[in-house]
This record gives structure tokens, sequence and C-alpha cells, in this order.
């Protein structure tokens, strides 16, 4: 596909980060895992399916009710922050041809926003440190305005402060429920592929109005 037909029409544009610009949910994944082992128990078969469109407190408040643990829901926010914090700021590395993708969106005169689940203190260094922080003009994440991903207040927001309505605006998102919650709201969705997801690979390319299986597949 080239990357006109693609942004046909689009004023601007809204970035998810981890498995849309960064290869990030296997490095979630291992965290659940090792929280899990030092509870002695193994990752609950749908854990990722059911926290994945919650807020970072709102996934510690969940594994917290759901599973008994004694810790806070500060203590479980703070055990994840730290772990993932060391891989965010030093490992993790953007997907394939995104930051190249990001450039041509600022070379065309898009703004770009970045709507996380994420905290700031995560996603800033993970981004600076792949080269891509400065094409962003605007970043939010859910937390910050008490929100999900099942609902659209996060993209409506961003495109307000783009000054761009929802149907010139694409998304970049990979999971499901942030797919379809942009898409009911009135946006342009490119879904893009994330290992994560296969297991709702068919249905997201049924909500989506575009399908990418690589960055680098961009012409």
């Amino acid at each position: 596909m080239k990357k006109e037909e693609l942004l046909k029409g689009i004023k601007n544009v809204i970035f998810d980060m981890d498995g849309t610009l960064i290869d990030s949910l296997s490095m979630w994944s291992d965290i659940d895992v090792r929280f899990f082992q030092e509870h002695h128990m193994e990752v609950p078969k749908d854990y990722d399916k059911r926290i994945a469109h919650m807020n970072f407190m709102e996934m510690a408040q969940f594994t917290k009710d759901e599973y008994g643990f004694e810790e806070s829901v500060e203590e479980i926010a703070f055990m994840w922050t730290t772990w993932a914090q060391e891989a965010y700021e030093k490992t993790l590395l953007a997907k394939p041809g995104a930051k190249e993708f990001l450039a041509y969106c600022k070379s065309k005169g898009m703004q770009i926003s970045l709507a996380t689940t994420n905290k700031r203190e995560l996603y800033e260094p993970c981004l600076e440190n792949n080269n891509m922080w400065q094409y962003f003009d605007f970043c939010m994440n859910v937390n910050e305005i008490g929100s999900t991903k099942s609902e659209p207040k996060i993209y409506l927001l961003l495109a307000e402060k783009m000054g761009s309505k929802p149907e010139e605006t694409m998304v970049f998102e990979d999971i499901l429920q942030a797919v379809k919650t942009a898409k009911n709201a009135g946006f342009k969705v490119t879904a893009v592929y994330d290992k994560r997801n296969e297991a709702d690979l068919e249905e997201i390319q049924n909500n989506c109005d575009f399908f990418l299986e690589s960055y680098e597949t961009l012409e």
C-alpha cells in the first residue's frame, strides 16, 4: 500500500505506543509471568485480554481484587513500573519502519499525537531512546484524564488539540478494543499487527479501515 493512499483525506494522526510503534508487549507478558510467579501462580489464560483496555492503575486494582494479592494497588503498580523502567529506557525498540513513517507524516505537515495507557516516565524515555520523541506535538495517557481505551475520550481530546475532526484524523492501534472504540467514534483507523493480538486478528481486520502487517510494507 502507498502512504498517500493510506493517508488520503487525513489531516492529523494519533498513535498508540505499545504494540503499535514500540515492540513492547512481549515485555509486559514477561512482567506478567514474573509477577504471578512471585505469587506462586501461572498467568491466567485470559489475563492479558481482560486488562488490555484498562489504564495502568485499573490494571493494578483489577489484579489485586481478582486474585486477592496482599500488596496494595500502589505497591503492585510500583513493582511493574520498576521492572519496566529499565527496558523502556534502554532495550525496547521501535517496530521496523515506524520511525520512518512518523517522519513521513511530519514531512506532510501533519500533527502527531500519542494516545497511550502508559505512564510518561515510561513512554518518554522509550521514544527518546528510539529517536521518535521529536515527532510528537501532543502526548496524553488515559490515566491523566480518568479514562480507558474502552471509551473515546482520549482520541477526541487529542483531535481537538490538533484541530481536526474525527473523520479527518487517523488512529493507529493494535488491540481490538481500542480499534473498535476509535472506529465507533468516527475516526479513521489503521490497525497494526502485533503477535500478542493474533487471537483477535480476524475481528481486528473487520473493524478497521486499513490493516498493516508492518510499516515496512508501505511504499
